[in-house]
């Protein structure tokens, strides 16, 4: 089957390799999906740049990718091939898969902190596979994935939507780490999926309004078609402007702060922006130092950071997409294996000339 392969940073081949075998992983909860759309993550990104963010934001520090890994792992399609009798019921299903296992049993697992496993294994990003030809992803006519944690897709929902789950699943647990406050506004520091989807999620969980900052034009024009808020277009204002800007939209403060930038520059302006008793949330982890003067902490203002979800949030965001109170149809731009290397390569060196806001890979398309 062809695959996109991450053969090495910076070289993402299309290439023809073998089916997934399912047998041969000694899993039987594995069973096989039929591809029918999988996202393009944020993280794609950084794992073709060299970086690794899983290790990065769950264990603190860098290791380095194995080479050819099979990126993709925001993915839904259909229940081909199962092993246990047990799965049998998932046959012919349209799901949308949780992309990860943990194990179950180390301290982590046990304390309820799931998302934090250092033994996950990981579709798209190489972790926990042991030694493969090829690491599994979906980027792919195929993909294996866990029986178990294969969630079922009502027919309104389109394949293109479901594919979203891992991003909305990530949203609703940023959100909870930012401990929304009814009543009180919340800023979006990057506008992006991750910071539109959070900021869906916290109009859910009772915010009382939502102000998105992005660079990026087509970022500001999708939370503007959705009816987000307040989106304000960021590429020509200077830090004072924008500070001028949400004093006057939040003259006490924002009650959380999102943000999925990480730069000295945003950091300061969240933490500016952060009112009494708020939250900053850092999704972005990047190895550089920053300083800070504490006393812009007082009034218990608080800095965490936030990684991966909790199984338990899938069900929820998948809950909230199907009522229709999550909606990514606005994000949406489909594309196919064969064009994915020259995107890649185009959107790493001008990231500013992106021009879509959120690529879906539908495989069986050329």
């Amino acid at each position: 089957m062809p695959a996109g392969v991450l053969e090495s940073p910076g070289r993402l081949s299309i290439k023809q390799i073998p089916v997934w075998n399912i047998e041969s992983y000694q899993d039987p909860d594995l069973v096989l999906v039929k591809v029918a759309a999988c996202g393009v993550c944020g993280s794609d990104f950084r794992y073709f740049m060299g970086e690794n963010p899983w290790s990065q934001h769950t264990l603190g520090r860098f290791i380095r990718n194995a080479p050819n890994i099979v990126l993709g792992h925001e993915y839904a399609g259909t229940v081909v091939a199962v092993q246990s009798e047990a799965n049998r019921r998932l046959l012919g299903k349209r799901v949308a898969p949780v992309c990860s296992k943990v194990c179950g049993a180390c301290s982590d697992c046990r304390s309820g902190r799931t998302r934090l496993c250092e033994k996950t294994i990981h579709m798209g990003h190489g972790q926990g596979w042991g030694e493969r030809d090829y690491y599994p992803g979906a980027y792919a006519h195929y993909v294996p994935s866990w029986g178990a944690s294969c969630f079922e897709i009502p027919d309104h929902i389109s394949f293109e939507e479901a594919a979203m789950m891992d991003i909305l699943a990530v949203c609703v647990h940023v959100a909870d780490q930012g401990q929304i406050q009814a009543g009180r506004p919340v800023l979006l520091v990057g506008a992006g999926p991750a910071g539109n989807g959070i900021a869906q999620v916290a109009l859910a969980m009772g915010a009382s309004h939502v102000v998105l900052l992005d660079r990026s034009e087509k970022a500001i024009q999708v939370a503007k078609l959705q009816g987000l808020g307040e989106a304000i277009h960021t590429q020509h204002m200077s830090d004072e402007e924008i500070a001028n800007k949400l004093s006057q939209v939040a003259p006490e403060g924002f009650g959380t702060v999102f943000d999925s930038v990480g730069t000295l520059e945003s950091i300061n302006l969240s933490i500016n922006a952060l009112g009494k008793s708020a939250i900053l949330v850092m999704l972005a982890v990047h190895d550089v130092a920053i300083p800070l003067n504490f006393f812009r902490l007082g009034s218990e203002r608080r800095i965490v950071t936030s990684c991966n979800f909790e199984v338990g949030d899938y069900p929820r965001a998948l809950a909230w997409l199907t009522a229709g109170r999550l909606s990514v149809k606005e994000w949406l731009t489909p594309t196919t294996l064969p064009e994915l290397p020259g995107l890649f390569d185009r959107i790493t060196s001008d990231p500013d000339a992106k021009g879509v806001f959120k690529l879906v890979v539908k495989p069986w398309h050329s």
